[in-house]
């Protein structure tokens, strides 16, 4: 496999120094002139054993470290393997670039090779800061007194303290807003009433203007400054809307599939019963309490039912488990009253042969298996006294403070 340069490697960092060409695609070379290690233009061209070209200084400082070729990794020695390229050196210097100043009138032609170098003096260049100045922050004029040494460093700024660069401006908003008070409050409520609206077309003498060119341009640019953060503000507002809609989508979709799994678990229903040492102790408290798990099915268009559980009537130290009928929708496609099989499992989290299984069979006869004429048939049939609640804590069956009781429930 063909070795990959990281971003840390030396000759990469060699590379972003090499030539404007890496940063322009309207200089991008081709294919065929282009270093696989630097990514700019062939300087010096050398041509390997394996077919592939490299610049001479990229090429030599890479076999220094490495033993192969970049590209396909094949062994190359750096005394016998390399050779210059000199027809690609001529089909470059043949080529013809613009200087990348056109833009700003520079009509210069010029060989790939020779960009750098005529950059160095184009007239039409950006004008360079003194040795000992640094770049600004764009915005100097509020008070922001950061400096850099280059642009890319600058732009890092620009996008990682916008917070700070909004305080500024509200700071200097606030600031012109009390000094106009202090020199003519009159004049100043009125201007403040007046700041946004457009001039008037009849006013030809300009009145609306301030009294120096200066507080206009101030007045102009916390204008357009504050329309942009006005649009801002909108579109995050648009995008929190956004974001609920699609969590309240999400929930949905959640809730509906949770009622698809119970509705098609043909019978075999796991509850886990989350917080138990605390629902235990509000029973205890409260002997009233009771638990219900969610409604499950037999089938999708079967019957209906639910687990309860609570503090033994009779003995408050055991848990009771029973099972009730619920309502649906087709249960005049269904036989009456429910018959059948239901086998109680309380699971034991690590060894299965220690589960707790009690199998019962319907008699239909009772009140707790005929058809529900309410949402929850308040009759149930089960365990009044199926296990010790010490028995759960210590046998291992609470594991993360949470109880697994599994149902599978068989009609017939």
């Amino acid at each position: 496999m063909a070795a990959k340069l990281e971003l840390s490697d030396p000759i990469v960092n060699m590379a972003q120094e090499s030539s404007i060409a890496e940063t322009d695609p309207l200089q991008a070379p081709e294919a065929r002139f282009e270093c696989p290690i630097c990514l700019a233009w062939l300087r010096d061209p050398m041509q390997t054993s394996c077919g592939h070209r490299f610049c001479r200084k990229c090429i030599q400082s890479w076999l220094e470290r490495e033993n192969a070729c970049p590209v396909d990794n094949k062994p190359l020695d750096k005394d016998h393997d390399i050779f210059p390229d000199n027809f690609t050196r001529r089909e470059i210097s043949q080529q013809r670039l613009k200087c990348p100043n056109v833009v700003r009138g520079c009509l210069e032609d010029l060989s790939p090779l020779d960009v750098e170098i005529h950059l160095t003096h184009c007239k039409y260049g950006l004008p360079k800061l003194p040795e000992n100045e640094k770049l600004r922050c764009n915005f100097v004029i509020f008070g922001c007194d950061a400096k850099f040494e280059d642009e890319p460093e600058q732009q890092r700024h620009m996008e990682q303290e916008t917070q700070k660069h909004l305080m500024l401006i509200s700071q200097a908003y606030s600031k012109l807003i009390l000094s106009n008070s202090a020199s003519s409050s009159t004049a100043a409520i009125a201007e403040q009433a007046n700041f946004w609206d457009p001039p008037s077309k009849n006013d030809a003498n300009g009145s609306m203007q301030n009294s120096s060119n200066s507080n206009e341009s101030v007045h102009n640019l916390l204008r357009s400054l504050y329309e942009k953060i006005v649009v801002l503000e909108q579109k995050t507002r648009e995008q929190d809307i956004i974001i609920a809609n699609m969590s309240e989508q999400i929930a949905a979709n959640n809730l509906a599939m949770s009622k698809l799994s119970l509705r098609y678990c043909n019978g075999c229903y796991l509850w886990h019963i989350t917080d138990f040492k605390n629902k235990i102790n509000q029973m205890r408290v409260n002997h009233q309490l009771m638990h219900y798990s969610s409604g499950f099915y037999t089938s999708p268009n079967g019957y209906k039912l639910c687990i309860r559980f609570n503090l033994s009537p009779k003995d408050p130290n055991s848990i009771a488990i029973l099972i009730h009928m619920m309502k649906t929708d087709h249960d005049n496609s269904l036989d009456w009253p429910f018959s059948g099989r239901i086998s109680v499992t309380i699971v034991h989290p690590l060894e299965s042969f220690h589960n707790m299984r009690e199998t019962m069979m319907t008699r239909p006869e009772l009140e707790a298996f005929k058809r529900p004429v309410q949402d929850l048939n308040p009759r149930g049939f089960g365990y009044t006294e199926f296990t010790l609640i010490e028995d759960l804590f210590t046998q291992g069956f609470i594991d993360n403070n949470q109880l697994a009781i599994k149902v599978i429930v068989q009609p017939v």
